[in-house]
């Protein structure tokens, strides 16, 4: 499933705006979700006519519109996921599916390939969940507290002069890929079962999340300088 809403606070339209002089973030998604050839559907879920239409000529299953109380600011990505697989089991009469993925159009760097690596860790570990991860380096341990005198206190007095290579790796989300299996998608309305949560670990080049017009530029010239 694609969410993709017509609104958008820091940087108006940006799912519909064409990115790096081709195909919108929505539609680069879609291809790259059908390419991957992992799902059995591809779906777009959208507020949005034109976002709508578009995702249509892309390939993806589109059966209908976003309801507004689930396009707004404080909707949860579990209940569009929810609302998503819903609107298909009347449409289709079928049974859940075993499992789902989420891909954010947000994440343009992306490739089909990562997708199907993703799938591929999800299913081979056995996981109830899954996401997209990037490493990072800014690490707890070199952290410091700094009251309101300036005063600087660091978190731990030993991990401040810790080397690198003592401090254990760690990792963020960067908001590409979500995986879930249904099952507990269904009854936990979570994304996240923490004790079978699996990482799939990807470059920071490609986990470039767009929020903001300066994201937006720093993914178009990774995606140029690949040229």
């Amino acid at each position: 499933m694609i969410p993709a809403r017509g609104g958008s606070k820091r940087l108006p339209r940006k799912n519909a705006m064409p990115f790096a002089g081709g195909d919108s973030l929505t539609v680069r998604t879609i291809h790259k979700a059908i390419e991957s050839g992992c799902f059995s559907r591809v779906l777009l879920s959208t507020d949005d006519l034109q976002i709508a239409a578009d995702g249509r000529a892309a390939g993806a299953l589109v059966p209908f519109i976003r309801p507004a109380d689930l396009s707004g600011d404080q909707a949860s990505s579990v209940d569009v996921l929810l609302h998503a697989v819903a609107e298909l089991a009347k449409l289709f009469a079928e049974e859940k599916p075993a499992a789902v993925a989420l891909l954010q159009v947000t994440s343009p760097l992306l490739s089909a390939s990562q997708i199907a690596a993703a799938v591929e860790t999800f299913v081979d570990g056995g996981f109830n969940s899954l996401s997209s991860m990037v490493a990072v380096e800014q690490y707890p341990e070199w952290m410091f507290r700094v009251a309101e005198n300036y005063l600087a206190t660091p978190e731990s007095q030993a991990g401040i002069v810790c080397p690198t290579d003592r401090i254990p790796a760690r990792y963020i989300e960067n908001g590409a890929i979500y995986l879930v299996r249904y099952e507990w998608l269904a009854e936990h309305h979570s994304l996240y079962d923490f004790a079978r949560h699996g990482c799939y670990a990807m470059p920071a080049e490609d986990s470039v999340d767009i929020d903001t017009r300066s994201d937006w530029d720093y993914a178009e010239f990774l995606l140029r300088r690949r040229a």
